[in-house]
């Protein structure tokens, strides 16, 4: 149960992270400035970092142990709410 927890945590960051990535992208074509292309290549990253992590937790889900699982799903908690405000903050 806490492997289906913990993936859909995984994509609710990546769904929050495509819209960040959207609306710094928004900004970007505007402003057309280092801060707003900055933010364009760190939405990027945690893209890439949420894109895998959904890979690995799909892949390798027989071999974690619950414990380990338990962790990432708190730590994939924090996430979603810091890129909750960050979005929210951002859409302002």
């Amino acid at each position: 149960m806490a492997e289906i927890v913990g993936m859909t945590l995984h994509i609710i960051n990546i769904i929050l992270v495509l819209a960040l990535l959207y609306i710094y992208l928004q900004n970007y074509r505007q402003l057309k400035t280092k801060l707003t292309g900055g933010l364009v290549l760190f939405a990027a990253f945690f893209l890439a970092q949420g894109l895998m992590n959904l890979y690995f937790d799909v892949s390798m889900i027989m071999y974690q142990s619950a414990s380990a699982e338990m962790a990432s799903m708190v730590l994939e908690i924090i996430k979603a709410v810091g890129f909750a405000v960050l979005v929210w903050v951002s859409w302002e």
